[in-house]
């Protein structure tokens, strides 16, 4: 067939299949169907700012308003989940959030808050004289105070509690205190036995919490020294042990109650 021929055959087919509706109703469908597709995509990446993130900002410490709005800046959602209580914070203020400060999200991500109590939560204060230091530990966690100070006397049992303090008063059994508050406690101390001393375990790499954890185990007192570009509570939680003294010793011959001293900083200072 000569090549003219053969083009205006072709030409014909397609002539007599468009003048077929229903030919020309599913090409119309299928034209349809690819731009729908090819809209809603756009309109995706145009929605979710595909393939663009950003890191969330930091707000710990922030009041609730100041959260609220800095993440409105950044077109996030914030909303605030829980409540702790936590010393020596601010009351009102964020003190975690999810997901955490620099990790990196898009816009109208949710950002879940948590923030220090206005009001803090009141405990009872459980009577642990006459226990041993590290039952005495253990209860008062339990009950969400802390241990603070170790202080020793003369006693026939050593580490047995004598005492119990708050805020440098008699504190009795029963009293309501605020939740995390320090009791510290009176020691025996036999002068006449074995037990009079004790080892200082090393602490570099800790956190302060933890530092403070294992040298009361070893019935030792801890003062706490941050750096000074720690200038938030993440940073302190952040902050690791880099320096302590006294040095680690494995010899018995520390006395109970020797105040460590440790030195904390972020790590990634020198």
């Amino acid at each position: 067939m000569p090549q003219g021929t053969h083009r205006k055959a072709k030409k014909s087919i397609v002539r007599r299949g468009w003048s077929n509706p229903i030919v020309r109703h599913l090409l119309y469908a299928a034209a349809g169907f690819w731009a729908l597709i090819i809209a809603a995509s756009v309109m995706l990446n145009i929605g979710t700012q595909h393939g663009k993130s950003f890191p969330v900002p930091d707000f710990t410490g922030m009041t609730v308003e100041e959260a609220m709005a800095a993440g409105a800046e950044k077109h996030l959602r914030i909303e605030v989940i829980d409540s702790v209580f936590v010393p020596y914070r601010p009351r009102g203020s964020v003190f975690r959030q999810l997901p955490e400060a620099y990790a990196q999200v898009k816009n109208n991500r949710r950002v879940l808050l948590t923030i220090n109590a206005v009001t803090p939560r009141r405990v009872t204060v459980p009577d642990v004289v006459g226990y041993s230091l590290r039952q005495a530990k253990s209860v008062l966690v339990s009950q969400g105070l802390t241990v603070g100070r170790l202080r020793y006397i003369s006693d026939m049992a050593t580490n047995n509690v004598l005492e119990q303090y708050y805020d440098d008063l008699p504190v009795e059994a029963n009293m309501q205190l605020n939740a995390g508050s320090e009791i510290d406690l009176v020691l025996g101390l036999n002068l006449d036995q074995s037990g009079q001393h004790t080892t200082i375990p090393v602490t570099v790499g800790m956190s302060a919490e933890k530092a403070k954890d294992l040298l009361l185990d070893h019935s030792l007192n801890v003062g706490v020294h941050y750096d000074i570009n720690i200038a938030s509570y993440t940073d302190s939680l952040a902050a690791r042990i880099y320096r302590q003294s006294p040095a680690p010793s494995l010899s018995l011959i520390w006395p109970l109650g020797t105040r460590v001293d440790v030195y904390l900083r972020l790590e990634n200072e020198e």
